[in-house]
């Protein structure tokens, strides 16, 4: 059996309905923060995936608290390169997310299973993730935490960003209780690392790591401890590529300083301008490079993906000097130093070709930019969206045919109502009036009409519990009573007036009896009685007789030696009162020694049990055993004696 089956098997939310709604199928991946599971949304009959925070993030209120709004950040980003956000709430006190399902693979996996990517592979999946990064900055998201695991890679379409705003959920909390820092600090920019605060830069930085490691198979200073790889991101420029790979073009190297530039003023201002310099950079690599990727084996890899604590007190105290210029974006400015530098220069005949390729790619990128502006305006910015009609106390059929002429879907949920009318609508998601993507999903909750009461069951619960059942659908306690019950715990509900499941109305109380415990017997004297005796003794109070034997030199057998369960004990129906019955002497069989040498049959028979004496025959000359008295293999006491005649 598998370590997933073995999960599985004992994992106890597998199987649960979540909020009566997300049916739990099996575990999917774990990670720093959450259990991934893939679910069955009952309600629309699709699977999604739903993120359950681990156990000891739910003792914070404040990552609570933190984690619930982030939540509702990362739903409001609406891209194909963004993994959605359909809810959250709690399960067994722990937060959930549930998300769009991704049929495919990660980065990491990926990178695990090729080694390294090569150079158009690396840059459209740092395009794709700067895409979906600049929708969320743009509803002003910060990721915090871009690394391979946090990039899905579906078996068709861009890759996906998933776990908007956790990072910064976790980290918060982690910093206002113990002034640390959370993050995979393989991938954190200096900033982050220094002050813990990030903007849109930070994200970017984490990126070009990402670039880096997708380019050569490992982070930067693979194989330091974390504090020295924090100390590096915040007092070193980021290595060049083509330090660990020199085939990789000047324009990679390039590309790489520009987005990992240690002062966030010297990278790209946003994710667009990254944008831009992939694009540009894809444009200017050699066709002859295209296919070429870093020889890294598949699996043999030094990630660079554990989540740490880091102090910014500590990392802050260690950089009190301003830190030195980072590397620049210009081309000539970053290779001064480079060991070869007629290699980026080009040949003067080639310039007229050059001016050509940069006319040409500026126009294209000015179409681009103009289709692309008109499309985003549509489908993502202010164009996308539209104005939620009035929607409460009106008809349910009315409201459906006027969000169906907006193109706006719906979903029905029905909810009792003292003030709205059976059919017709008490409320809406968005509400009345409120702004919604043309693409968004609408919920309406209908009134069922008059607000009934159906009583819950409350047999089995506490006094407190069952209480608070009531109360939580409009109902009272009515009159108690008490009574024993082998069955049902003192303290908690024996029957209720009013069956489960009855309809009453909602100034209606019910009439509860409470258990009073399990009747309690005495436990009775058995010293010196029968084994047949004292079992009836035991089972005449509804007792159980647990019986244990052992040998006894004093107590004749079948008497009982001692009782385990003290007499006069308190005991309850169905309990077990343990004693020992005695077993009489205990025997053991002789070794047969005849023909041994004296000192290796005493041995034996005093490792026995048995107390040896000898008698000799010609003086026992010989030493060796003639016979033994009594023979070998009969039964006696331990303690008994056994001659043996020696030759």
């Amino acid at each position: 059996m598998s370590d997933e089956q073995s999960f599985d098997q004992t994992d106890p939310l597998i199987g649960l309905l979540v909020d009566e709604r997300y049916r739990v199928v099996r575990r999917l991946a774990r990670g720093g923060m959450a259990t991934v599971y893939i679910a069955q949304d009952e309600r629309l009959d699709r699977p999604v995936a739903l993120k359950v925070m681990h156990p000891h993030l739910a003792d914070s209120q404040d990552f609570v608290a933190r984690f619930r709004r982030e939540a509702r950040a990362a739903a409001r980003i609406v891209h194909p390169g963004v993994v959605s956000v359909f809810d959250q709430g709690v399960v067994t006190g722990q937060g959930f997310l549930v998300m769009e399902l991704i049929d495919g693979t990660n980065l990491r996996q990926l990178l695990r299973a090729q080694g390294a990517f090569t150079i158009p592979q690396a840059l459209r999946y740092a395009s794709d993730t700067l895409e979906a990064l600049r929708a969320a900055h743009r509803m002003g998201v910060i990721h915090r935490d871009i690394k391979p695991e946090n990039i899905l890679v579906p078996t068709d379409g861009p890759a996906k960003v998933t776990d908007f705003g956790l990072a910064r959920a976790a980290s918060e909390v982690s910093m206002s209780s113990t002034g640390n820092m959370l993050g995979t600090v393989a991938y954190i920019a200096p900033e982050i690392a220094t002050t813990a605060r990030a903007d849109a830069r930070s994200d970017i930085y984490s990126v070009g790591i990402m670039l880096y490691e997708m380019l050569t198979g490992t982070v930067p200073w693979a194989g330091e401890s974390p504090l020295q790889i924090a100390s590096h991101h915040v007092a070193d420029d980021v290595p060049s590529p083509s330090a660990s790979q020199p085939w990789i073009p000047r324009e990679i190297d390039d590309l790489v300083a520009a987005l990992t530039a240690r002062e966030p003023a010297s990278r790209p201002a946003d994710a667009s301008e990254a944008i831009d310099l992939v694009a540009r950079t894809a444009a200017a690599i050699p066709a002859e490079l295209a296919s070429r990727r870093a020889d890294v084996s598949p699996g043999e890899r030094n990630d660079g993906t554990r989540t740490s604590a880091l102090n910014t007190e500590v990392l802050s105290a260690q950089f009190t000097r301003p830190l030195p210029p980072s590397v620049p974006t210009n081309a000539a400015t970053v290779h001064t130093s480079a060991p070869n530098l007629s290699v980026a220069a080009a040949p003067p005949s080639r310039a007229p070709r050059r001016v050509v390729l940069w006319a040409t790619l500026v126009a294209l990128l000015l179409v681009a930019a103009g289709v692309g502006g008109s499309w985003w305006w549509t489908e993502y910015g202010p164009g996308s969206y539209l104005t939620m009609p009035h929607t409460t106390g009106r008809p349910l059929a009315d409201v459906q045919a006027e969000l169906q002429q907006l193109g706006l879907p719906s979903v029905v949920d029905e909810e009792f109502s003292d003030d709205t009318p059976a059919g017709s609508v008490t409320r809406s998601d968005p509400e009345d009036g409120a702004s919604v993507h043309k693409r968004a999903e609408v919920q309406l909750y209908v009134s069922k009409g008059v607000d009934m009461r159906t009583v819950p069951s409350v047999v089995s619960l506490p006094r407190d519990e069952a209480e608070a059942a009531l109360s939580e659908v409009g109902l009272q306690v009515g009159a108690i009573s008490n009574a024993y019950s082998e069955d049902i715990p003192a303290g908690h509900v024996l029957s209720q007036g009013t069956p489960a499941g009855s309809a009453v109305r909602h100034d209606s109380s019910v009439d509860l009896v409470l258990s009073k415990g399990r009747e309690p017997r005495s436990v009775p004297r058995l010293a010196a009685m029968s084994a047949e005796a004292a079992k009836n003794a035991v089972e005449a109070l509804g007792l159980a007789a647990n019986v244990a034997e052992a040998y006894s030199d004093t107590v004749p057998e079948g008497q009982v030696i001692s009782q385990q369960t003290a007499e006069g004990s308190t005991l309850y129906r169905g309990d077990q009162v343990a004693y020992t019955v005695s077993k009489g002497p205990e025997k053991v069989a002789v070794p047969d020694v005849v023909g041994r040498q004296r000192d290796e049959a005493r041995a034996a028979l005093e490792g026995a049990g048995f107390t040896v004496q000898e008698e000799s025959i010609l003086g026992g000359f010989f030493g060796t055993v003639r016979a033994t008295d009594p023979a070998g293999g009969t039964m006696l006491k331990k303690g008994s004696v056994v001659t043996i005649t020696v030759v």
